[in-house]
Parts: C-alpha cells; structure tokens; sequence
C-alpha cells in the first residue's frame, strides 16, 4: 500500500478519503494488522480508480505502476500537430510510388487523429 501510496503523491489521509475508510485504519493495514475483506477492496478500488496497477508476484517480487495517462491538454496538443500537418503537407501531384505513400501516411495520420479526438472526447465526458 506504501508504494503505491508514494506513486500516487497520496498521504494516508488521502487515501482513507477515497476509500471511504479511517486513516487509523490504513496505517494498521500499512503495520501489518488484519483488516475486513469490503476495507481491502475499497482501497484496491480507490488505487485502480486512481490508475494504480498492481503487479503480482513473478520472481522479483509484487510491485505495483501507474496506468499511462492522457491529460485532456497533452492529447490537444497532439491533435493539433497531427492535423497542422495534415493541413500543410504538400502532395506530389503526379502519380508514383512516393505519391502513394504521402497518401498512406495521410491516411493513417487522420485515423490517429481520429482516435485521439474520442479519446479526448471521452475525457471531457468523465469530467
């Protein structure tokens, strides 16, 4: 619970918040104390929720990392770049290989920008 605690920048105050449990008992599970099956899945729930991913056991030991993200302002930005370049990209005008592969790389860059507006639609709908 530490390490994610620390991956998160979350005190055990924080996290008792968002788990819906008391600091006291955090710090009793964080010592080594029994807790209630419902208080460990609350606060499993509030880790995942917040993009912990906790890694089992495989040798080295359980750990756990942080999902990527996007923020809302870094997806904008890649958005634009994609789309300003769609914009300016000059086409050869005769037909030829080069030709055809400005087209593809068109192509697929107007899909990744398409897959980032959801995404970041969907972003704006969480918020």
């Amino acid at each position: 619970m530490r390490m994610a605690r620390a991956a998160l920048g979350w005190g055990v105050r924080e996290l008792a918040e968002k788990a819906g449990v008391t600091a006291n008992t955090v710090s009793r599970i964080e010592l080594g104390a029994d807790a209630k099956q419902s208080t460990i899945v609350a606060i499993k729930a509030a880790f995942e929720s917040a993009g912990v991913i906790f890694v089992a056991e495989n040798g080295e030991g359980a750990g756990v990392r942080l999902r990527k993200t996007h923020s809302h302002e870094a997806l904008t930005r890649k958005i634009d770049a994609i789309d300003a370049h769609l914009e300016t990209a000059i086409l050869e005008q005769t037909p030829s290989p080069a030709r055809g592969m400005q087209l593809l790389e068109r192509g697929h860059k107007a899909e990744v920008s398409k897959k980032l507006k959801q995404r970041r639609a969907k972003l704006e709908d969480k918020a």
